[in-house]
């Protein structure tokens, strides 16, 4: 059975997942708990530091102690699901929260967030790449260009997480143009 954390400022609010960047911000946070302590999270989500808000907290369970930053609240979008009543503890509420882009890239930054579980790493990035590059990409030249994105850090592994796991994604354009054409001068990217 897949251990539940526990969150240090909300009583009664308890996670199964998360994943934070190198920093420490939330990325993605998935939470479960009755109906009104879920409330009280959101709620203190967006209430300053001064109001009893939540800025940050810690994820502990045995050998975890996660520093979690709560960034800009408008960057965040949230999804709520109810158990059944019948279950042991009632009816609990289960709440995700993750940043915008890993539903929707953001095209005009050149920047997206893949999340996957823990049981699925071998996501395909090609799809978001095609989707976040200003320039368009041909299908052939898949393996070739991930492999570079890697070597600049455009897309990189975020592992500091818990049952999830994501890559960020972030096309720097003012080195693209430049990347794509030596890799056509080298013959590494051919055009057909």
């Amino acid at each position: 059975m897949p251990e539940i954390l526990t969150l240090s400022e909300i009583h009664e609010v308890y996670t199964d997942a998360y994943l934070t960047d190198d920093a420490n911000h939330r990325l993605f946070l998935s939470v479960w708990g009755i109906d009104t302590a879920m409330q009280e999270f959101l709620a203190r989500l967006q209430l300053p530091r001064s109001e009893n808000g939540i800025k940050d907290f810690h994820i502990t369970g045995t050998e975890i102690n996660q520093y979690v930053i709560v960034p800009n609240v408008e960057n965040l979008d949230k999804t709520i699901a109810k158990t059944s009543r019948n279950t042991i503890l009632g009816e609990l509420t289960q709440l995700w929260i993750y940043d915008k882009i890993a539903v929707s890239a953001d095209l005009a930054n050149h920047r997206a967030l893949m999340l996957y579980s823990n049981d699925d790493v071998q996501s395909d990035l090609w799809p978001i790449i095609k989707n976040v590059c200003p320039l368009p990409l041909l299908n052939e030249w898949r393996e070739t260009f991930l492999k570079k994105c890697f070597e600049k850090k455009w897309i990189y592994l975020l592992d500091k997480g818990f049952g999830v796991g994501g890559y960020f994604i972030e096309i720097n354009v003012d080195e693209l143009e430049l990347v794509m054409t030596e890799m056509i001068q080298r013959d590494q990217l051919s055009i057909s």
